[in-house]
């Protein structure tokens, strides 16, 4: 064996690989403060730093434990402490999911969209402003040394970055943070154990992922021998109402247990964020068993002008769920991603199989 080939392959499978943005050509493995590379495939130069695009180091990630690497839904390799002992959540997923597992969370933001319960077991943890409106002085004075923050919002179909800028800004002050999107309830149970493991309670993230998957194969089994429901899930906003797909988070709670998503017969689900403009015409060739009201936002659903006008129009009144009282309104938090999915399911399930014989 040539002299240290085995150490430089070791290192090899270790070190972050670093890809052309543009074609996404391997450009290069190994961190780096700053380098202007030219890719060897389509020619593009680009500007790496070590805070950008790939690879996250600050200076006080190392303070907590062992470091480790983590790859956030961002697609960003952040160098993070092993055990974070000052944790922020600028969320109420991340807040909810971490302290579920019995993390320790110095700072949190401001939110309606925590379980009751929860909500008022994290009361007393200092708060730092609101998702979109975050106070950086006070988050950089409280000196974590690991902020949880979210990689994008869904925001009129559209994936909009939310806490990129603030995540560069608090890198360069030495402090890690992992952007986070928790779009499938996949993502959920991963997460529950990325957090089980920081917190250093991996056996309770264990256990809750146990409890949850448990409580979704028993739902599966007590209803699988029934017909699959055609379910058409609104998603309703201010003054606007959007059909929800299978791949939007709601939409993949309802296809785990079994229903059938009718967005998802008239929409290329490849090109769109997971919502899409309702359209009463094209539900009404579908004919739907079930409809969920998802209200999403502060504005009651009676308050909600595009609900009020689509109540009364005739074409919706005639839809068979409507006839069979088969709407059914359903708060946000309740299936928003966070740790009361199990409650979640156990809800759809009874909606979705509601008189429904095997």
């Amino acid at each position: 064996m040539m002299a240290g080939y085995k150490t430089v392959r070791e290192l090899q499978e270790t070190l972050p690989s670093m890809r052309c943005k543009y074609c996404n050509r391997l450009l290069y493995r190994g961190v780096v403060q700053t380098i202007e590379i030219k890719c060897p495939k389509c020619g593009m130069i680009q500007l790496i730093t070590g805070c950008e695009r790939g690879w996250s180091t600050p200076a006080e990630a190392l303070s907590g434990g062992s470091p480790r690497v983590v790859t956030d839904s961002a697609g960003r390799m952040v160098a993070i402490p092993g055990r974070p002992q000052r944790v922020i959540a600028l969320n109420a997923s991340n807040l909810g999911l971490y302290y579920a597992i019995g993390g320790s969370i110095i700072g949190r933001v401001s939110t309606n969209m925590l379980p009751p319960d929860m909500e008022e077991k994290v009361r007393g943890i200092p708060t730092i402003g609101l998702p979109a409106c975050l106070d950086v002085e006070r988050i950089i004075e409280m000196k974590p040394d690991l902020v949880l923050g979210m990689h994008h919002l869904v925001l009129r179909r559209r994936h909009v970055p939310m806490h990129h800028t603030l995540a560069a800004v608090l890198e360069k002050n030495g402090i890690p943070v992992l952007l986070q999107a928790l779009e499938r309830y996949s993502d959920v149970l991963k997460t529950l154990r990325l957090y089980g493991e920081l917190s250093g309670n991996p056996e309770r993230a264990v256990r809750k992922i146990e409890d949850m998957e448990n409580r979704r194969r028993e739902l599966v089994r007590q209803h699988g021998a029934k017909p699959s429901p055609k379910v058409l899930i609104l998603w309703a906003i201010a003054d606007e109402l959007y059909t929800a797909l299978s791949h939007s988070f709601v939409g993949d709670l309802v296809k785990r247990l079994g229903g059938v998503d009718m967005a998802d017969m008239v929409v290329n689900i490849e090109e769109n964020s997971g919502y899409t403009p309702f359209s009463l015409e094209t539900v009404a060739l579908f004919r739907p068993d079930v409809i969920l009201v998802v209200n999403h936002g502060p504005v009651p659903l009676t308050e909600n002008r595009f609900y009020r006008e689509l109540a009364g129009q005739p074409a919706w009144q005639r839809l068979d769920a409507v006839r069979q009282n088969a709407v059914y309104p359903l708060p946000h938090r309740l299936l928003a991603p966070g740790p009361q999915v199990g409650e979640a399911l156990g809800v759809l399930a009874d909606l979705l199989y509601k008189g429904r014989a095997s």
